[in-house]
């Protein structure tokens, strides 16, 4: 009998260490196990850091949650795949795959996604994360995902995932950026223009909504409308500290032109 009550005691624990919500599983998104809420705030902090553009390797908010829950396979996994360095990729995937016993399956499933990718860089498909998209088809952030991963390498489908990610939520704005960069890649521009268009509209007080819309602007040959918007963002975040460069040399561009 003390056995039969020791084994219950620790499975208890266990269950207490990770927990799963599963408030996200029955609303088909992914679920973020860790034994900290202060560390699903971190997490959730770095994604909207990254995601929206603000800030693409938020170390703070990483460091926090893993300090939090050294056993945190989401934020591990976060962080390989998004980290702009290939060696911090793979020692966060190394330590991803570690504790991957302790998570839902939804996320063993990323893991695995993140596995296939490092081991084929090539890859212009993601069928796993596709498949993990079924399984999650509400998860704003994995259509995102998909469609950062791919909108260079293939944009139709980087545009499949990205449109479906703002159905989901017409006011994700990050959803609009990736989405923007994708059509441009499929030389779609009027439909980047809308992207960006409602990623402003979504985050009027973010600097990078502005600066997006700028990039599309330069390719379109408005250099006037790009000026304005390169100086808005700018003015909304000082952190953009390439922007006064592309200012000068937007400003040169159209002097050159009113002097021809």
């Amino acid at each position: 009998m003390k056995t039969i009550i020791f084994l219950i005691f620790l499975l208890m624990v266990s269950c207490k260490n990770n927990k799963t919500n599963k408030t996200e599983t029955e609303f088909n998104i992914i679920p973020i196990t860790t034994s900290s809420k202060e560390a699903k705030k971190y997490f959730e902090e770095a994604r909207y850091l990254v995601q929206n553009g603000i800030n693409g390797n938020p170390i703070e908010q990483y460091e926090k949650a893993i300090k939090l829950d050294s056993t945190f396979v989401r934020m591990y996994n976060f962080i390989s795949i998004y980290s702009p360095n290939d060696s911090i990729k793979k020692l966060n995937h190394e330590l991803a795959k570690k504790y991957t016993h302790l998570v839902s399956k939804e996320e063993q499933i990323l893991v695995d996604a993140t596995e296939f990718r490092l081991n084929n860089p090539e890859d212009i498909y993601e069928e796993k994360l596709f498949e993990l998209a079924k399984l999650c088809p509400s998860d704003k952030y994995l259509h995102h995902t998909i469609s950062f991963l791919l909108f260079r390498k293939n944009p139709n489908l980087a545009i499949k995932a990205g449109e479906k990610s703002v159905a989901l939520d017409k006011n994700y704005g990050s959803g609009y950026n990736i989405l923007g960069y994708a059509y441009i890649n499929n030389v779609e521009l009027d439909k980047a223009e809308e992207a960006f268009d409602n990623f402003i509209k979504s985050e009027p007080e973010n600097g990078n909504p502005y600066d997006s819309k700028a990039d599309l602007m330069l390719q379109l040959g408005k250099y006037n409308e790009a000026l304005k918007l390169k100086q808005k963002a700018f003015e909304l975040d000082s952190s953009f500290d390439w922007i006064p460069e592309e200012i000068i040399e937007i400003k040169e561009k159209i002097d050159s032109l009113d002097n021809r």
